[in-house]
């Protein structure tokens, strides 16, 4: 029966593995048109982060420390311990799970998976209130308590073996020709005192019996039974289920238990292609393929001319999305988690965007506003990096950033930076959504660009015009500086401001800031009107759709 349950475990796990192999070359052909960008092999990266998760230990120590005990313990106990047969009995000529090292290594390992998915639920349960406004706190809990199980089973299973009389006396069957004639009472009592298990008769322990015991186990059991305590977790759980040992053998505590332990094992093995545990599978294929540069992610100015020199990606291994954790390290670093703040958009966090992503493979996941709401969101990101640098993964984020953009783009979803662009500054202040939507839209906004305070002090010096690089760079396509942005607000003229160049091409590199002679805080007026602009072209692009399909 177990047999037969483990050959439809491994069937159906390799079934998992083949609809997930065929549903990310799918995913890989669904940008029409597109072909994969070669970008070489990167294989120190795929072994340091492999082996050793460098890029989580970068990330995060505590995390990488946490991930190492469930990581390395898991590893052992699968490979010295579930597979012994074919690992352990073959490897070491004297092997038998009860003895030592092995005995104190299982509990060793056992140990640090435990301590390590503890450790997992005690950071959730730490930073639920800020996993929970993430979105992520329900994230990998499966994964976190199968393991649990598992190891908690196993450990319960040794525990109920230790004080079993049924185990006791079937090894005496097995091993040893010891019966009530030849001192079978002495070798009972020597496991009642040394090895604690639990026996139905009342014994009766003298010094001389014990002695007599002890050279039975050492003629016929040392070789196979260490002392339990190597056994440091199990022989405690043992200890404390000594008073209930008599109900749990007569019931045979110790079967049922390995029932349930299998079960979680197999189950374990079945949900692998669909759990979080996958992700030890696909974060090799991440960080094997090396991340494209920045060049390569935004088109040059000749790309029509030149296409072959600024290559567009459309191109990503489906593998890798699912190859993300949830860690939210990438939301820690992003560089617009301020415009989260402001405009409480979850889709505007990276993390949240993998997750979109992964979604928009499966037609129907998302209604017209919520993929709104993800192109605004991804419309924020600056490409400056640091989600990609951090990620433990290695997943390439900016590359997978330009090419959400492209499949949103596809379902008809323009970004609000090429909405408002190809409209006049005079269209784009003649556009204005309904008045419920544009009351959503400011209890959202901070007070910054409301407050007259915050810049009716501005003497149009304009040395934040002379010192912003946006300005320098490329004053044409501009068509108003940044005093003349606050002129805007001065005047009133707020939804105005909303749609200038200027404050859709601002880097926020907060020089204006560090050097306007009054201190107003010009780049957070500017990431205030971006994010108002944004709320407001979503607003009005909504409205649109929506009158079109009445």
């Amino acid at each position: 029966m177990f047999q037969t349950a483990l050959f439809i475990a491994i069937i159906l796990s390799l079934i998992g593995f083949l609809y997930q192999f065929f549903f990310f070359i799918k995913g890989n052909r669904s940008f029409k048109g597109k072909k994969w960008v070669p970008r070489g092999l990167n294989i120190k990266t795929f072994f340091l982060n492999t082996i050793f998760q460098i890029k989580l230990f970068n990330a995060g120590k505590l995390r990488w420390l946490i991930h190492s005990l469930v990581a390395s313990g898991f590893l052992y106990l699968l490979v010295f311990h579930a597979l012994d047969d074919v690992t352990s009995f073959y490897w070491f000529q004297s092997y038998q799970s009860t003895v030592d090292p092995f005995q104190f290594l299982r509990n060793l390992a056992g140990f640090f998976v435990l301590a390590g998915c503890l450790g997992f639920l005690f950071r959730r349960l730490f930073f639920l209130k800020t996993l929970k406004k993430r979105k992520i706190h329900l994230k990998g809990l499966f994964s976190i308590l199968l393991i649990l199980m598992v190891i908690l089973s196993g450990f319960l299973l040794e525990a109920v073996k230790i004080i079993s009389e049924p185990v006791f006396m079937e090894m005496v069957e097995d091993y040893s020709d010891i019966d009530e004639d030849t001192g079978l009472e002495d070798l009972k009592i020597y496991w009642k005192k040394n090895y604690n298990v639990v026996f139905n008769e009342a014994l009766l322990i003298t010094q001389e019996k014990l002695d007599e015991g002890k050279q039975l186990n050492e003629e016929f059991c040392i070789d196979c039974h260490s002392p339990i305590k190597s056994a440091f977790i199990s022989s405690s759980i043992a200890l404390s289920l000594k008073k209930s040992g008599a109900w749990l053998n007569h019931h045979r505590a110790d079967n049922y238990v390995y029932y349930a332990h299998y079960f979680l094992c197999l189950l374990t093995l079945v949900s692998l292609p669909f759990s979080r545990l996958f992700h030890m599978f696909l974060i090799p294929v991440a960080s094997l393929e090396k991340n494209l540069k920045k060049e390569q992610l935004v088109p040059g100015p000749n790309q029509d001319q030149f296409p072959d020199q600024y290559p567009s990606p459309g191109y990503i291994n489906t593998a890798t999305l699912y190859a993300c954790t949830n860690c939210s390290f990438c939301s820690d670093v992003c560089s617009v988690f301020p415009n989260f703040l402001i405009t409480e958009n979850i889709h505007t966090l990276p993390h949240s965007k993998i997750d979109a992503f992964k979604r928009l493979f499966h037609p129907g996941q998302f209604d017209s506003e919520t993929l709104y709401q993800l192109q605004s969101g991804n419309g924020d990101c600056t490409y400056c990096h640091k989600c990609t640098d951090i990620c433990p993964s290695g997943i390439d984020l900016q590359n997978l950033w330009t090419l959400l953009n492209q499949k949103l783009v596809l379902k008809g979803f323009q970004d609000n930076y090429t909405f408002i662009k190809s409209l006049s500054l005079k269209q784009w202040a003649e556009l204005e959504p309904e008045k419920e939507k544009i009351a959503s839209t400011q209890k959202k906004t901070t007070q910054l660009a409301d407050n007259v305070a915050s810049f009716e002090n501005c003497i149009q010096c304009t040395i934040c015009t002379n010192v912003c690089p946006v300005v320098e760079h490329d004053l044409a396509n501009n068509d108003y500086t940044p005093q003349q942005v606050m002129n805007l607000l001065r005047l009133g003229k707020k939804h105005m401001a909303t749609g200038t160049r200027m404050v859709w091409n601002c880097l926020t590199c907060f020089t204006c800031n560090e050097c306007c002679p009054q201190g107003i805080k010009v780049a957070d007026i500017m990431i205030e009107l971006r994010n108002n602009g944004n709320l407001r072209a979503d607003a009005i692009k909504l409205e649109k759709m929506t009158n079109k399909k009445a």
